[in-house]
């Protein structure tokens, strides 16, 4: 009969075990036979990122990036949001929330979001031209973490086109109004995957949004990912 089973305390560190190799359970610093899920488990190890566009100025007002580079319609040459990681490193996107508003005085006014992932080079690879810098902030407070992503924001001039090799996430919908009457019509984006893509650098994730109607659309939009190194997945 088994009486003593001991664990090791594990309960943050992340690392890439060798295949083949045994391991003994973990257990948390409050000796709880510790698991948790892929999200927490990069979390906890400071491998977790968000990034952000749009947001509250000083007085609680809100203050949202109109879509598109302040066109008529969404344009994957001047995106909202982009993060990406240089070779050597895996992006993981986990979430991205967005919402929008749009003005329609026309009688159809369609509005759009999309995310997708840019396989072929990363935010560094694509001219920077009317964007601003973002700082990624990591989910583990004060961390470090092995790689921070880049990320630009409110491109409003065109850039080194995205690609669009996969598409992560859409939504889209119709504002009806009679024709001189200005209605106001939401969007928003819940992305949050069970299986995400494993995504290797040179890449990026880029988020757009636009609406067709003179005024645009206007919103604010966080995306969460995580940056590893690509040893963690051994591809042979």
């Amino acid at each position: 009969m088994i009486t003593d089973i001991k664990a090791t305390v594990n309960q943050m560190p992340l690392a890439a075990y060798t295949e083949g190799n045994e391991e003994m359970p973990a257990m948390s610093k409050l000796g709880e036979l510790f698991t948790a899920d892929w999200k927490q488990r990069l979390i906890r190890a400071g491998l977790a990122w968000q990034v952000q566009v749009g947001g509250i100025t000083a007085g609680a007002d809100i203050s949202p990036v109109v879509g598109g580079g302040n066109g008529t319609t969404m344009d994957t040459d001047q995106p909202e949001l982009c993060v990406g990681v240089p070779s050597g490193y895996y992006l993981i996107p986990m979430e991205a929330h967005v919402a929008t508003y749009a003005h329609s005085v026309t009688d159809k006014t369609i509005n759009t979001i999309l995310l997708f992932a840019d396989r072929t080079q990363s935010v560094a690879d694509t001219a920077a031209a009317s964007s601003t810098v973002v700082t990624p902030v990591n989910l583990l407070d004060g961390a470090t973490g092995s790689g921070t992503p880049l990320a630009q924001k409110a491109y409003t001039a065109d850039v080194t086109d995205p690609v669009c090799s996969e598409i992560l996430d859409f939504a889209c919908n119709e504002t009806l109004a009679a024709t001189g009457s200005a209605t106001v019509q939401g969007l928003k984006m819940d992305y949050m995957p069970q299986a995400p893509s494993i995504l290797a650098g040179p890449c990026q994730v880029v988020l757009c949004w636009g609406s067709v109607n003179a005024s645009g659309a206007s919103g604010i939009g966080t995306i969460k990912v995580a940056v590893v190194p690509s040893s963690y997945f051994p591809t042979a």
